[in-house]
């Protein structure tokens, strides 16, 4: 169990090297998709063989909007969607296995999730102000509920995502606050 657990902790410290560089790459490029799509499911299974299922529920979210970045010419409602249903089934199980009867923060992550997901299925170039708006609070809230998850709960690999949600969330922010016109 041990050799298991260190292998997640290494595999999932790559995934997270690859979420970064996707993150500091080009926006929209290819390479950042590509990125993001390898780092993403990587860093779920991470999350599953951890058997953190909030985490692990974030990089299914992460890995569709990923996903759907290969598909520029999706429209808006499809984009929506896809997010929303992702999201629904995602939250579903989590309330199905009473989730959130064992942690208590469970609903910070939960809004993290649903923020990251319309923010993923939002237009970057058509609506800047919500799309950094949706991403940038929904790291900061997963950043939040992976600070929680490090030290109340003492899940080490919680780290991981605490690192990348900060990372993460600065782009997002700044365009947010470009794009915001008083």
């Amino acid at each position: 169990m041990k050799i298991s657990e260190k292998w997640s902790l290494f595999i999932g410290v790559f995934a997270m090297i690859l979420l970064v560089a996707g993150t500091l790459s080009e926006s929209g490029s290819l390479l950042q998709k590509f990125l993001f799509l390898i780092g993403a499911p990587i860093l779920g299974i991470t999350a599953y063989v951890d058997k953190q299922k909030m985490f692990t529920t974030l990089q299914v979210i992460a890995s569709l909007g990923a996903l759907i970045a290969f598909f520029p010419n999706l429209s808006d409602a499809v984009r929506y969607g896809l997010m929303i249903g992702g999201t629904a089934i995602a939250l579903f199980y989590l309330i199905k296995i009473k989730y959130f009867k064992e942690d208590n923060w469970g609903w910070l992550g939960s809004v993290g999730l649903i923020c990251i997901a319309f923010g993923f299925a939002t237009n970057a170039n058509l609506s800047p102000l919500w799309f950094g708006l949706f991403l940038g609070a929904g790291g900061l809230l997963v950043a939040a509920y992976s600070t929680i998850s490090l030290f109340h709960y003492k899940i080490k690999i919680a780290l991981i995502w605490l690192i990348l949600n900060i990372i993460f969330s600065i782009n997002p922010i700044l365009i947010f606050l470009t794009s915001w016109k008083l």
